[in-house]
């Protein structure tokens, strides 16, 4: 097995990085979204021309997780400049490849992102269906406080939005 490296991502990694996401979606969210729904959300939210333009923005950063030689997680990082916080909008590893600490290596990734706009803390949101995640969160030092309703397709679900003193 080859070194477990964590990177920047790059423009050629964005359909890795559609992969990822759409594998990770079926394993953590499949037991309480539909399929279907999932695919819509996924086909606009993960479109290339999508991922590019986030790719391109000064506000996004992302990395990506290699283990095998292959991308098997990727996260990415937004600056509110509205509200001035900083958030981790995504981060996935692939089940196989889990429990390797590749997960808390990016989530240091968007946390040093995340120092240059002189910050307290980052912010993310979480599905209160995905169990496993909430719990990791909170073993890193998240602290959930409200929850909103997210949508996905026809699907709608509590989204809990939480921060990490950094």
């Amino acid at each position: 097995m080859s070194e477990e490296q964590i990177r920047a991502w790059r423009k050629s990694d964005l359909k890795d990085i559609q992969r990822v996401a759409w594998d990770t979606w079926a394993d953590a969210y499949g037991p309480f979204i539909p399929e279907q729904d999932r695919q819509d959300f996924h086909d606009s939210y993960y479109a290339l021309a999508k991922l590019k333009s986030l790719y391109a923005s000064k506000l996004v950063e992302g990395c990506v997780a290699i283990c095998e030689d292959q991308i098997v997680g990727y996260s990415k990082t937004y600056w509110n400049v509205q509200e001035a916080n900083f958030f981790i909008t995504s981060l996935y590893v692939l089940p196989k490849y889990q429990k390797l600490r590749l997960g808390k290596r990016m989530l240091e990734f968007g946390i040093q992102a995340a120092r240059k706009y002189k910050v307290d803390r980052v912010w993310l949101g979480v599905m209160i269906d995905n169990t496993p995640a909430i719990e990791w969160y909170g073993r890193q030092g998240f602290v959930f406080e409200e929850s909103k309703p997210f949508t996905i397709g026809k699907t709608t679900i509590q989204h809990l939005y939480g921060y990490k003193l950094i």
